[in-house]
């Protein structure tokens, strides 16, 4: 899905973070919040969301919630997993915006995301201008970066993909 936007509302459960893709597509987190001053902070809600959502994106537990008929859903971790949590760190013009404390499965898994977040840089406007170099990057829990996409490698994987 492409994420167009995203809107933050009170619920009966906590704040929940809506992300708005095309085609009326929606994606609702719901997180309890004890702070009352987080709940002000709508860009510290968005990030935490979309922690969770990259955790969920590598989620396998193939025991407990896969069907036979699903288990081609699971991919499984092929490498080792590394000190985390990771940080991703996205170039936007001449700043970086920093989402820390993903946990991911593997580095394969945190490269696989930073390249999914590397072509979805190329259509944002916000970056025009500035698609040089790095787009994304990945440091482990010692702060060492230990994946790099930049965006000739977005625009190879997206043409590809076309």
């Amino acid at each position: 899905m492409q994420v167009l936007g995203a809107e933050v509302h009170t619920g009966l459960d906590g704040m929940i973070v809506e992300f708005l893709g095309e085609g009326g597509e929606k994606i609702a987190v719901t997180m309890p919040v004890s702070d009352p001053r987080l709940r002000l902070d709508k860009a510290a809600l968005v990030a935490r969301a979309k922690g969770m959502m990259a955790q969920c994106a590598v989620f396998d537990n193939s025991e407990g919630l896969q069907s036979s008929q699903d288990s081609h859903l699971a991919r499984p971790a092929t490498s080792t997993k590394l000190d985390g949590p990771f940080t991703f760190e996205y170039r936007d013009k001449g700043s970086v915006r920093q989402l820390e404390g993903v946990e991911l499965a593997s580095l394969e898994v945190a490269h696989d995301e930073a390249l999914r977040s590397a072509i979805d840089l190329l259509d944002d406007a916000a970056t025009e201008g500035g698609q040089e170099g790095w787009a994304v990057r990945v440091r482990d829990g010692s702060g060492k970066i230990v994946s790099s996409v930049d965006f000739d490698e977005a625009r190879r994987e997206k043409a590809a993909a076309e």
